[in-house]
């Protein structure tokens, strides 16, 4: 993988990103005239070969060279989303074996999605604790804890929760106490290691690496002198979180670019498509496309705000799906709380009108952006994975998820080599050695590597 190649074809996406303007800036009309022309002969349907990596000997549409050529690349420049197979080793470890026989009573109040994430995630943990010996886990942003139960009651684990909402601190108290008296009286469980809870906000700017280690070993109950190893877990780390495990994780205040020629800017817009569901858009498109006109209204809707002040470009509006809607009756509804009155004349205007005789267009267009999404959001993973070896990390990036449950399916995880991990700390022993951290369903501030020097990517 060539890091200048796949930055810099990521940047190029840019403008290809922004649907919300379909109609506004005309995209259409911006596509190559070779792009256009197939576009405005495909049917909804054929599109779906359009996100296939791999092309099939069974498509029968003639695709732009330039389209081609761009799947090629897709195909060798973006980590691959699926899910390997598990190879079912001859005897199961002890730890997934009293997990198995636990798994139901873990499911209770959590969703599938959640459940799928939590199962595999908390697999990837163990097997990460496993080949660096650590036993001692804080999870970051733990919620209602959901994740520390199982790697707690499932797998043995000793975990540290860190949470700033003190309400979802309680909560997931309550959960722990309920769900380890289920599995007292029907497991006959006994020992069981339960997690502990802080009310903390993790933030660089005002968390001192000495001191976080110290926190971790008081909440553990670990003598100061003693030797003393943790691992640092994050799953759907939003915003700025991801990137400050990392950090934490490294705590090292020189963060250097591995290539400073490379200036890569991702747009908001760019980032934005790296968060789609693909796989499930990719079934839509064969059957439930009209479920896809809401790209189309939310485009005709944005001209019409435009028209009426210009300071409504990009405006908030409440999320409507339009099944079984007219455009009149999404407006109104998506609108509903901004305290403006949407005038019949351009509601009903000639150009209204053709927008939405269109909508097939915009649904073509968002296709084609979504074709560039796995490309934006392997720059991001590649990005904080290349930091993270420039730092003398063992790092790899896996697929942990199915793509079609859980869309954000990757995962980050580091192993240091020495104990000795954390800077300005007084125990020699001490040291962040393992970090996991899944890649978030939110798009983060970023911009390049060079970020990571500063909170903001």
């Amino acid at each position: 993988m060539d890091e200048n190649t796949c930055a810099r074809d990521a940047e190029r996406t840019n403008s290809l990103v922004a649907a919300l303007d379909f109609y506004v800036d005309n995209h259409w009309d911006r596509l190559p005239a070779s792009w256009n022309s197939c576009f405005e002969q495909l049917e909804i349907s054929q599109l779906k070969s359009l996100l296939a990596v791999e092309q099939k000997s069974t498509e029968c549409h003639v695709w732009p060279l330039s389209i081609l050529a761009s799947r090629v690349l897709l195909g060798n420049l973006c980590l691959s989303r699926k899910l390997p197979l598990d190879d079912e080793p001859e005897t199961e470890p002890q730890e997934q074996s009293r997990f198995r026989e636990r798994q139901k009573l873990f499911n209770k109040s959590v969703k599938l999605k959640k459940r799928h994430e939590i199962e595999q995630f908390s697999r990837q943990c163990w097997e990460s604790g496993r080949q660096t010996g650590v036993e001692h886990l804080v999870d970051i942003g733990s919620g209602q804890g959901n994740l520390a139960r199982t790697l707690a009651y499932g797998f043995d684990f000793n975990v540290c929760c860190i949470e700033q909402n003190e309400g979802l601190v309680a909560t997931a108290r309550v959960k722990d106490e309920e769900l380890s008296s289920r599995l007292k009286r029907q497991c006959k469980a006994a020992d069981l290691k339960h997690p502990v809870h802080l009310s903390k906000k993790v933030n660089l700017e005002d968390v001192d690496p000495g001191q976080f280690a110290q926190m971790i070993r008081d909440a553990f109950n670990v003598e100061k002198n003693s030797p003393f190893k943790f691992g640092l877990v994050g799953l759907h780390p939003c915003g700025d979180l991801a990137t400050s495990l990392i950090k934490l994780f490294l705590a090292c205040p020189e963060a250097k670019f591995i290539n400073k020629q490379i200036e890569l800017n991702l747009s908001y817009e760019a980032r934005e498509i790296a968060c789609h569901a693909i796989e499930q858009y990719d079934a839509k498109l064969e059957h439930s496309f009209e479920e896809l006109k809401v790209h189309a209204f939310r485009a005709a809707l944005e001209k019409v705000l435009i028209r009426i002040d210009p300071a409504l470009k990009h405006s908030g509006i409440k999320s409507t799906k339009v099944t079984n809607l007219t455009f009149q009756q999404y407006c109104e509804r998506a609108t509903s709380g901004m305290g403006i009155t949407l005038p019949r004349e351009l509601m009903d205007s000639e150009d209204t009108r053709t927008n939405l005789a269109n909508w097939r267009r915009v649904v073509k267009f968002y296709t084609l952006r979504l074709m560039f999404a796995p490309l934006v959001e392997s720059v991001i993973l590649y990005d904080r994975w290349l930091f993270l070896l420039e730092q003398g990390v063992d790092s790899d990036i896996r697929v942990v998820f199915d793509p079609i449950c859980s869309p954000r399916n990757h995962a980050i995880t580091g192993r240091k080599q020495e104990l000795n991990c954390l800077p300005n700390t007084t125990d020699a022993g001490t040291g962040s050695k393992l970090v996991v951290v899944h890649t978030s369903d939110d798009n983060d501030d970023h911009n390049s590597r060079a970020a990571m020097n500063r909170p903001r990517v």
